[in-house]
């Protein structure tokens, strides 16, 4: 799914997994988000690297310097983020002013209504990617270490 924000993953279940740990003492609750920060963070590295990879291949010439603006963003869930102030154009364009180019085309051409040239395709295939697999592993591991299962 996409919006004017970025593309947004669901995982049926997530959140309410993740809403359990409000169940545990405050004291208890700032080490299992951490655990699973953690495991957001192995998670959205996988991805941040595949983005780059497609972006390589895209075709569009602009993508990977764009590609090298992707970070892992630091959430409990996977998260990363694409664009932002860097400077990535040859001119100096910072890379969120190039990112829609970049996945959709310019005026000259342009991808699908709801098609990109790399950052949909990618987010797409990551969903059923082994990554997403290793995620919902570590967040049962840290539910069942933390007694919520």
């Amino acid at each position: 799914m996409a919006n004017k924000r970025g593309i947004i993953l669901e995982v049926d279940g997530l959140t309410q997994t993740l809403a359990a740990f409000r169940g545990l003492t405050a004291d208890m609750r700032p080490i299992a988000n951490r655990e699973l920060r953690g495991a957001g963070r192995e998670c959205s590295t996988v991805l941040v690297g595949n983005l780059r990879t497609a972006a390589a291949g895209s075709g569009v010439p602009v993508a990977p310097n764009v590609a090298r603006s992707a970070r892992v963003k630091s959430d409990r869930l996977p998260s990363v983020t694409i664009g932002g102030t860097t400077k990535v154009g040859r001119y100096g364009a910072i890379a969120a002013k190039l990112m829609w180019g970049s996945e959709h085309g310019g005026h000259n051409f342009a991808a699908g209504p709801s098609a990109g040239y790399w950052i949909a395709p990618t987010v797409a295939r990551f969903k059923d990617s082994q990554a997403l697999v290793i995620y919902k592993k570590a967040v049962y591991q840290i539910m069942r270490k933390w007694k919520l299962i």
